[in-house]
């Protein structure tokens, strides 16, 4: 769906892509069922499009349908979801993959994390780096036990692909999953993110100049923490001020 240019088009366009939908253009089901999910949407027009497209065997159409299912319909239809992202996953497409492997983790109760393993991991292994990071954080807080090492694979693939969430959790593993800590590892990592704008980084950041460092780095822990509160981090300004109490004289 983000591949293609949408807008508003008038009403007699989308006469017009209704006529050549009827007549069999796949495109046309695909364009026009996304279209009739926006404002004022017509989400019953935009399944049964979309479901006429996934039919003739569009991916990007098995996916949106797919999304539409889960997040635009009440009650969600989580099966019909799966069904037609397995058809898609099945088909190559690593949207899809993730969004299956989303799907088993995390929608499902109980979790199939199994399946929701080996989907990541198909997405993964052609570079996706939100697979890459969802398959670390299923590996080191969804499996029991957790498999770190693995966890540190993915998270440092998906970092190094520039992935924010990533290089902040990977920040956080090297800290405190590991025995011993790679503390100057996690700050390395910690950095990267806070200096992409990740306030979470930030005030991991501060917590590991003021409280892992010996002797502490006060000054730049001052100054993550102070950054990270100016950015609207909850627990930031906290910080800082037990910082200060903590410094104090």
């Amino acid at each position: 769906m983000n591949n293609v240019v949408f807008w508003n088009p008038p009403e007699a366009v989308l006469a017009s892509m209704r006529e050549d939908a009827r007549a069999g253009d796949v495109d046309a089901m695909y364009v026009l069922g996304v279209l009739l999910t926006r404002d004022p949407p017509d989400l019953e027009g935009a399944r049964f499009w979309l479901t006429q497209a996934a039919k003739a065997g569009d991916p990007e159409a098995m996916t949106s349908l797919a999304a539409l299912l889960t997040d635009r319909v009440d009650p969600p239809s989580l099966a019909g979801a799966r069904f037609w992202l397995t058809e898609a996953a099945n088909a190559g497409n690593a949207e899809a993959q993730f969004s299956l492997g989303y799907l088993l983790a995390s929608r499902l109760d109980p979790p199939e994390l199994g399946d929701a393993r080996f989907w990541y991991t198909r997405a993964a292994q052609v570079g996706d780096p939100h697979s890459q990071f969802n398959l670390a954080h299923l590996l080191l807080n969804q499996l029991d036990p957790p498999d770190v090492d693995a966890a540190r694979t993915w998270y440092t693939k998906a970092a190094n692909l520039r992935h924010i969430n990533a290089m902040t959790s990977l920040g956080s593993l090297l800290l405190n999953r590991l025995d011993p800590p790679d503390v100057a590892a996690a700050r390395s990592w910690f950095t990267r993110a806070a200096d992409a704008g990740d306030a979470e980084a930030m005030v991991r950041l501060g917590v590991l100049l003021s409280d892992r460092l010996d002797p502490p780095d006060v000054a730049a822990a001052r100054s993550w923490f102070t950054r990270a509160a100016d950015a609207g981090h909850p627990r930031a300004a906290r910080n800082l001020r037990v910082l200060r109490w903590k410094h104090r004289g």
